[in-house]
């Protein structure tokens, strides 16, 4: 009997290591990134910064990487990697854009979050009657592998206004993989005319972010009853040898 029971227990408890729920991610890419203008226009990159995360939830710790840059035109690039969990991303406003990415592994646990985060603020002088207009395409791609629920997501800014933090002008979108679960693509253009007298400074902000949380695994149900009934045997053997 216990050389039965022995190899039901070791069994169940293979059976109810965490069932493999695969991965969930999201890329989310600014191209086509153009910057048309008319008139005395001038720019003024200010505070540029890129963040790639892989977060514990259990402890808060925080495996990242940035890439910051000021006054300065110069590409971002941020990468952040545990196990088989990527997050990284890349802009270059000169070179037409960007793209941020997560995918996270539910082996990885219990580092299952991550995200890549964009934010830059670029100074436009407008002297009276120019313009300018920033165009592009965003597109948010979601990647699901798993038998559970999970979580991803993608959200975007991009404005010019007089007002920074106000961005009144702006292309804005929030999406879930449970919304959009064949994500989206889109086109926008934002456009400001100085239509005073006098010089004007616009705000140029774009922000991006990508986040991926991938499901919780679960044991199996069969793996319980395996367990059980292992138990069940090892604990019958007991108590015959206690007998004997």
């Amino acid at each position: 009997m216990v050389k039965l029971a022995i190899p039901a227990v070791l069994a169940a408890l293979l059976a109810m290591s965490p069932a493999r729920a695969g991965m969930v991610g999201a890329t989310l890419s600014l191209d086509q990134l153009q910057i048309q203008t008319s008139g005395n226009v001038a720019f003024q990159p200010s505070s540029w910064e890129m963040a790639s995360r892989i977060i514990n939830v259990s402890n808060d710790a925080e495996i990242a990487r940035y890439d910051r840059h000021h006054d300065s035109w110069a590409a971002l690039a941020s990468t952040a990697t545990h196990g088989g969990s990527l997050t990284h991303g890349s802009w270059n406003a000169l070179g037409g854009g960007g793209e941020l990415a997560v995918s996270m592994v539910d082996s990885d646990a219990p580092w299952r979050w991550g995200n890549t985060d964009l934010w830059t603020n670029t100074y436009v002088y407008l002297a009276p009657g120019a313009s300018i207009t920033v165009s592009g395409q965003v597109a948010l791609e979601f990647e699901n592998s798993t038998s559970g629920q999970a979580f991803a997501t993608g959200l975007v800014g991009i404005c010019l206004d007089l007002t920074p933090g106000a961005c009144g002008n702006d292309y804005g979108r929030s999406t879930r993989l449970a919304d959009a679960p064949d994500g989206y693509t889109d086109n926008f253009a934002l456009s400001w005319t100085n239509t005073t007298g006098s010089n004007q400074q616009l705000l140029w902000s774009t922000n991006l972010s990508v986040s991926a949380i991938p499901p919780s695994p679960v044991p199996e149900p069969a793996g319980w009853g395996m367990l059980a009934a292992g138990l069940g045997l090892l604990g019958t053997c007991r108590k015959r040898y206690r007998s004997a």
